[in-house]
């Protein structure tokens, strides 16, 4: 099977079509279309519905796709091998990180790690949520992923980097006489959440689970960097990390520390087997 095929068809998948996929690996279009048709006369099943101008893998094209990302990379795995000879000094690492890890620990790690080999791209993606990042994993967009170890399958494999204390903000002037706060104080709150089926979310409906209660939730926040303003705004209070805890004290927002402590577990996450170079190290460096 043709190497260069199965990249011209993940090319027409990503981009939706032959016309833009065409300019995307810098190939003419009838030279895209004859590789693809190819590829699929040597498969003995159309790979692709033609839907007038766009595109979409048949059930024969969805069940390669994961393969074919995996054949691609390890090619690029073999290459990267060689040049991690000379020292990691050319190539790339896609990252998938969830929304809330962004920021911390993802920004320190990317930082060490530009620092270290100046010469490797690394490419951010950003799910939308665990389903998304999984995802990514699975067909090998991404070689490493940064999310909470709860909420990823088995057959990944993770690596737990560190446990995030959790503080609730609440807009400034509230009156607190502790920095602490029970969760069952939270009740009559009105909360600033992401929406359901985040990670995030479930770690506060599940805090408030624990002790027989439900969150009241006043603004849905899908924008999560919308979050900290809407509390500085008088919207209500969130839940977060403590990095941005403090940065959302500094800004003049009330600090509080749930009890019992709520913490959530920082992995990284890939597929079993061999890591490329800059993986590897990416790895390495966040672990150590």
């Amino acid at each position: 099977m043709d190497l260069r095929r199965l990249g011209y068809l993940l090319a027409v998948v990503d981009h939706g079509g032959f016309t833009a996929a065409a300019k995307a690996t810098f190939v003419s279009q009838p030279a895209l279309s004859l590789a693809v048709k190819e590829l699929e006369e040597e498969l003995r099943a159309p790979l692709l519905y033609r839907l007038g101008r766009g595109v979409r893998p048949t059930p024969a094209g969805e069940a390669l796709i994961g393969p074919a990302r995996q054949a691609l990379r390890d090619v690029e795995t073999a290459r990267a091998a060689v040049a991690s000879v000379a020292g990691l000094e050319s190539g790339s690492l896609a990252l998938a990180s969830l929304p809330t890890l962004a920021a911390d620990p993802l920004a320190g790690l990317v930082g060490r790690f530009r620092a270290a080999h100046p010469g490797v791209v690394v490419d951010l993606s950003a799910p939308e949520d665990d389903a998304d990042l999984i995802a990514l994993l699975r067909d090998g967009q991404c070689e490493l992923g940064l999310a909470e170890g709860v909420s990823l399958p088995d057959e990944l494999t993770t690596h737990e980097l560190l446990a995030q204390e959790l503080s609730v903000i609440l807009p400034p002037g509230t009156i607190r006489a502790s920095r602490h706060l029970l969760v069952e104080e939270l009740e009559q709150v009105p909360l600033i959440a992401a929406p359901k089926g985040t990670s995030s979310r479930r770690i506060l409906d599940e805090a408030f689970a624990s002790v027989g209660l439900v969150p009241r939730v006043v603004v849905l926040a899908g924008q999560r960097e919308a979050i900290l303003p809407l509390v500085l705004a008088g919207a209500g209070a969130a839940m977060v990390p403590e990095p941005l805890a403090e940065q959302a004290r500094r800004l003049g927002a009330v600090v509080a520390v749930p009890r019992p402590s709520i913490r959530r577990h920082v992995v990284l996450a890939h597929r079993p087997g061999a890591l490329a170079p800059a993986a590897r190290r990416f790895l390495d460096l966040a672990l150590g």
